[in-house]
This record gives C-alpha cells, structure tokens and sequence, in this order.
C-alpha cells in the first residue's frame, strides 16, 4: 500500500493564492500516477477556517484518482475544520483523535492539532492498544528535538512531541504537519509545505510518499507555481572580484537542481555584502546578468546595503587573511552557531567600518 503525505497548504481563495490550488491539484494528480491509495494532509489545508470549501471541494472533484481516499487533520490554522464542513468521495476528516487500521499489519493514529495538549497527552488514551503494535502516527505540531523554522506569526511551541513520548510509545514511523521547512530525521519526517508561504520557505516543494510493503518513504517534487530562493553573496576586494562573484552565483544556481521548465516559477532575493574593488555598478550589473533568467522578488533589485567600495590595499590584505583564518576554523555550522560565511560578513564590518 503506498500512503502519501502532505501538511501545510494554507489554502485561501482561488483569486487570492491560485498557486496554493495549483500545488495541492498536482499532489493530487502525482498520486493517481503513483497508484497511492491514501493521500493524508497533516493539518493547514487552510490558512484558516471558512465558512465555505467549495473552492476546495470542486478541486478535489476534479483532480481527485477515482480510487483515492483522503485523510485530513485539522492545524493550528484550520483548527475548526469538521466533517460536516466539506463534502467529497472517500473524504475523511479527523477533527478527534483517531486509531485507524491499515489494509496490513499496521494502524495509523490520527492527532488533530489540540492547543491544550502535547502529542504524549494525546497518545495516552491509546497507549493499550498500541502495545506491541506497528503503528504510524500523524500529527500536527513541534518536534522538540528537531529543527523548528523560526515564523514571526507562530511564535511559541505548538502541540510538541518529545522524544520520551517516541520511547515511552514507540510508532514505527511519525509524519507532522506544521513546520514548513522539509525535514527527514530517523524518527520523524516533515513534508514541508507544497508551494511556498512567503520568501523564507525557500528551494523545490515536495510531498512523500510511503510504500508500507517495503517500508520506504520517498520524496517527490511539487509541480509547484511559485518557486523561492535567497541567496546572499560575499565579495572579497581582490582583482578579480567580479569573475569570482559570478562564478559563486552560477554555482548557487546549479545547485538549485531545478528540473527542465521550472526557470520561470523561480523568485529569487539577492544580497551582496562585503568589500569590493569593481565598482558597485558594475557589481549591480553583473548580478542582474548572471539571474536575467530568473524574476526578482517582488521585482526588487539586488540589495547592497551592506557591500562598501574599497581600494584600500592594506585593508584587502587584512581581508584575505581573516578570510583564510576563519576556513581553517574548526566548528560547527547549524541554526545555534554562526556559518563561516556569516563570521567572515562581520568580520568585514570591523575591516571596512561605515564612513571609513
């Protein structure tokens, strides 16, 4: 049995947010063609309640594989979400916990986001029947030992799962909705959200898919509208400045993997911090060259409020020196400690202070 996954829609209207509509339609779609036969969508299938899904309803009507079933758990954002609400074939909404059976050995236990509670709270009226069992448990909420996506409209912990609550009721697989950031850890995977939100949900949109006969979860490209990216650049005062910065930018950009056609969907925000030789025009320029592909973010050009001009040649020595200290530095690079690259961007503040 294959079951796919998604969280984090945030569905508003069509003539709002089509893009949003255009992603989940070729979820939907990607499906039939991989003969999934649940579809779960762990919470925010809408930014927030509504008074009427019909919107949602004719899209599902329309894209909809004859013989798929959908699971829908109400977020943080739809928490009112019912199943009175919306009508569709083999449409199910989970607005209480539920423990479902799989056609295998399996059960899949249902935790609609509850402001009030954690996710151990909520596992404990089932902690009899989960004994001993394969089950697969899907919520909505944080995963305290992973990495939560900073969001100044979410701020604070939502309905946390702990790594107590893993060892105390050990599911062989947890799937959450609400960090939009795709994440894949040993005990718990985000799907992420399937078009992006805003500039910081950055790179390719996927959604999973799990074939409980081999036990393998595969991710799989959103067919995604709206594609962002944000790129920030340092320059080196060296005489080859310009070279060096187009090089790094054409690197970035292959990174990004795109798959044939996706050019046109991809914003991208640009920053150039730093020290240069060329000048700022010129800098400016190549920057709009090397991305002419691609559409600016909100049409804005490249920022280079934090990119000085120098010909200073002391100061570029000091520079390259500080930059070969900090390469050799041996320490960490997450979300708690500082990358290199940021280190060396302060590090030109000092060398190259404002109105020097």
């Amino acid at each position: 049995m294959k079951i796919a996954f998604t969280a984090d829609n945030h569905l508003t209207t069509q003539s709002i947010n089509p893009e949003r509509f255009a992603a989940l339609a070729d979820i939907l779609q990607q499906c039939g063609e991989h003969q999934v036969k649940l579809l779960v969508i762990a919470g925010d299938l809408f930014d927030q309640s509504l008074p009427n899904y019909s919107e949602f309803e004719a899209l599902y009507k329309k894209h909809r594989p004859p013989d798929l079933t959908t699971a829908i758990i109400p977020g943080n954002h739809d928490k009112d979400l019912n199943p009175g609400a919306i009508s569709g074939d083999n449409l199910l909404i989970y607005s209480e916990s539920a423990l479902q059976p799989l056609n295998d050995s399996r059960k899949i236990l249902f935790l609609p986001y509850q402001g009030n509670q954690t996710m151990g709270m909520a596992i404990a009226p089932y902690a009899v029947d989960l004994t001993d069992q394969r089950w697969i448990l899907v919520g909505h909420g944080d995963w305290t030992s992973g990495i939560n996506t900073p969001d100044p409209y979410e701020k604070g912990t939502y309905m946390p799962l702990t790594r107590m609550d893993l060892k105390n009721y050990q599911p062989e697989m947890v799937f959450l909705g609400h960090i939009h950031l795709p994440q894949d850890g040993k005990e718990v995977s985000y799907p992420g959200s399937p078009c992006p939100l805003n500039i910081s949900e950055t790179g390719l949109r996927r959604f999973l898919i799990l074939d409980t006969d081999r036990g393998e979860t595969t991710s799989h490209i959103v067919n995604s509208p709206l594609i962002y990216f944000d790129e920030r650049f340092i320059i080196l005062p060296v005489e080859n400045d310009l070279e060096y910065l187009e090089k790094n930018i054409k690197m970035r950009i292959q990174n990004w993997d795109l798959p044939p056609g996706f050019k046109d969907r991809v914003q991208v925000r640009v920053e150039i911090a730093g020290s240069a030789i060329s000048s700022r025009q010129k800098i400016l320029d190549s920057v709009k060259q090397e991305f002419k592909s691609f559409s600016f973010y909100q049409g804005n050009d490249p920022v280079m409020d934090n990119l000085t001009h120098s010909q200073d040649k002391d100061r570029a020595e000091i520079s390259l020196q500080v930059q070969d200290w900090i390469e050799k530095l041996d320490c960490i690079e997450d979300l708690l400690n500082p990358s290199k690259s940021q280190i060396l961007e302060e590090a030109l503040k000092v060398i190259y202070p404002r109105g020097k």
